[in-house]
């Protein structure tokens, strides 16, 4: 049987090495020539991480877990088919993971901003800081990616560094124990941190908020929320706010599944958070479903394990520092110790694929 995964990041590329070896065949459609670790892409722009570090090539992977990488974007879903920009890849079964995008809310000069959502992205807004050396810098949206792109640069930086919030506190999605403790950290190290803050324009030396106050600055980031990709936009799925619905399986539709970011999994009234920790296991289910499907065993309920009203994290403060997060407790000690734990986690998972 032939098995199309749409999508070679997180979520895709651990399918394909979980289910090795196995009597499928897998084909892999992803644009890109590697498989990226996002949670380092904060490290990486203040310095700390190396390039060879975030990456690992996909065509050798493929090869060794017997899969054909077929380079090219989809475009479509027709049938059992996936058209891509050159080629149709034919599938008994598909698995959508394609993750998500960048989602800007329709602000004004958003162009003016990096971004920190692809390697590419964060490339470039490293090469910006080394040749500019910006000296005000706003991080638009206080998630985890904006919180630890703050802190990292706080440390790496003689720079003013700002954490703008349209929310009343930073890091809104977890508990109010772990935004206290983190928003503690940040300005301990110097981070200006605007809650309750709208962005309406980004200019190329300017910030203007919603109340038509203003703020210079040399360099903007947005981090600021997700929404799905055009091409999850355009199939013909069932959907919850965009994002691909799926069952207690991760199946969206007859012979097709969606796991990772681009799904929305709400399983015994459970909301799956949009996080690697989700999208490993949600990799590791699908291969052991696919197991029992072909061995003809009954199918197990894919379980969730950190969902939206009990988050599980760990969160990197900067160098040898970092916070735990289970439920509604926030570990904070001891803090070299548990940045260890998360910098081994990032950078073990990319070795997999190496």
């Amino acid at each position: 049987m032939k098995v199309a995964v749409v999508g070679g990041g997180l979520a895709g590329a651990e399918l394909l090495r979980v289910a090795s070896p196995c009597p499928l065949e897998f084909t892999l459609i992803e644009p890109k020539k590697q498989v990226e670790m996002q949670a380092l892409y904060p490290e990486y722009l203040g310095g700390v991480a190396r390039l060879q570090e975030l990456s690992a090539p996909l065509k050798p992977f493929c090869e060794r877990v017997g899969a054909t990488h077929i380079q090219e974007r989809a475009i479509s879903l027709e049938g059992n088919t996936v058209v891509c920009e050159k080629s149709r890849v034919d599938f008994d079964y598909a698995v959508i993971a394609t993750g998500a995008a960048q989602n800007y809310f329709g602000i004004k000069g958003v162009e003016n901003t990096f971004s920190i959502n692809t390697l590419e992205e964060t490339k470039r807004a490293r090469r910006y800081v080394e040749d500019n050396y910006p000296e005000r810098i706003m991080i638009m949206g206080s998630g985890l990616t904006g919180v630890e792109a703050a802190s990292i640069l706080a440390e790496s930086m003689d720079a003013s560094i700002y954490i703008i919030e349209a929310r009343e506190r930073v890091l809104p999605q977890f508990s109010p124990q772990t935004s206290d403790l983190v928003e503690k950290a940040l300005s301990k190290k110097g981070v200006n941190i605007l809650t309750s803050t709208q962005v309406a324009e980004v200019k190329e030396e300017c910030i203007i908020f919603a109340d038509g106050s203003s703020l210079d600055c040399d360099m903007a980031i947005w981090t600021a929320g997700i929404k799905p990709t055009p091409f999850i936009q355009s199939l013909d799925l069932p959907k919850k706010n965009g994002w691909i619905l799926v069952d207690e399986h991760l199946n969206a539709k007859a012979n097709i599944f969606a796991i990772g970011d681009c799904a929305w999994v709400e399983i015994d009234g459970k909301l799956a958070t949009k996080t690697g920790l989700e999208a490993e296991r949600q990799a590791k289910y699908l291969a052991s479903h696919f197991r029992n499907m072909i061995r003809g065993r009954p199918y197990e309920r894919y379980s969730v394990r950190a969902s939206t009203d009990s988050q599980v994290a760990l969160i990197s403060l900067g160098a040898d520092c970092a916070v735990g997060v289970v439920g509604k407790t926030c570990i904070g000690v001891p803090t070299r110790l548990i940045y260890s734990l998360k910098s081994w986690i990032d950078k073990s998972f990319i070795k997999r694929f190496k």
